[in-house]
C-alpha cells in the first residue's frame, strides 16, 4: 500500500514537471530561440531598432530560427550608429531590418543628426554587402508636435532609400490615421500590441519573399 502511494506520488511530480517545463517552454520560446540563433551564429536577418523593435518576438512572427533580435531598447540613433558594427556587421547577415527614431523626437534631437546618423548607418550596411530594409518611423498616440517631426524623418528616409534602391515599410498607413497611433494597436502612447506586430511581420514576409532571403 505505502509502495502504490510513492509510486502515484512519483508519477504525479513527474507530470508536474513535464507540464511545467512544457509551459515554459512555450512562454519563453522565442527567447530560447533567439538563444540557439546566438550560439549557432551568422543570423540570415538582423533586426536593429529601438525598445519597439526590441519588444517584437521575431522567431515567433516570422516562423524562422535565423533571424535575430539586436534591438537597444531606449536609445537613440546616436547609439544605433556607435553599436552597428557589433551588433549587425560583424554578424554578416543578409539583410538588416532597421527602425528607429522615436527616442531622438521624444528627446528633442535635431533632424539634421537624425538624418545624419541613419545615413551613415545604411551608407555602412550597403558598403558591407547586406541588404538595408528601413521601417518608417511609427506616430506616436495623439501627439502633433511628435507625428509633425515623424513626418520630417520619414520624408527623409523615403527620399533617401528611392534615391538608394532601399526597400522602406511603411507600417502607419496600417496601424495610423490623422491624429497618430491608432489605440487598437497600441499598449501605451508609443509601443505596439500583437496585432500591430502582427502586421508588422506580414510587412517582413513579403521584402524576404520578395528578394529571396
Amino acid at each position: 500500500m505505502k509502495g502504490r502511494k510513492l509510486l502515484i506520488i512519483s508519477l504525479a511530480l513527474n507530470a508536474f514537471l513535464i507540464v511545467s517545463f512544457l509551459v515554459f517552454g512555450y512562454i519563453y520560446r522565442d527567447k530560447i530561440a533567439q538563444r540557439f540563433v546566438r550560439i549557432k551564429g551568422n543570423p540570415t536577418i538582423v533586426m536593429y531598432g529601438n525598445s519597439i523593435t526590441a519588444q517584437g518576438k521575431w522567431v515567433e512572427l516570422l516562423g524562422r530560427t535565423d533571424v535575430m533580435n539586436n534591438a537597444l531598447p531606449g536609445q537613440a540613433t546616436y547609439h544605433f550608429l556607435q553599436l552597428i558594427q557589433s551588433h549587425v556587421i560583424d554578424l554578416h547577415p543578409k539583410v538588416c531590418f532597421i527602425k528607429g527614431g522615436i527616442n531622438d523626437i521624444t528627446l528633442g534631437v535635431r533632424q539634421d543628426s537624425i538624418q545624419s546618423h541613419f545615413k551613415t548607418m545604411l551608407e555602412m550596411l550597403m558598403r558591407n554587402r547586406i541588404t538595408p530594409v528601413v521601417t518608417l518611423t511609427v506616430y506616436e498616440r495623439n501627439d502633433p508636435s511628435s507625428k509633425k517631426e515623424v513626418d520630417a524623418l520619414n520624408a527623409f528616409l523615403v527620399s533617401f532609400c528611392t534615391q538608394n534602391n532601399i526597400t522602406c515599410i511603411d507600417l502607419n498607413r496600417y496601424i495610423s490615421d490623422s491624429t497618430g497611433l491608432r489605440a487598437e494597436y497600441a499598449v501605451d502612447k508609443t509601443h505596439l500590441n500583437t496585432k500591430a506586430y502582427e502586421i508588422w511581420a506580414r510587412e517582413v514576409s513579403g521584402v524576404l519573399k520578395e528578394k529571396g532571403i
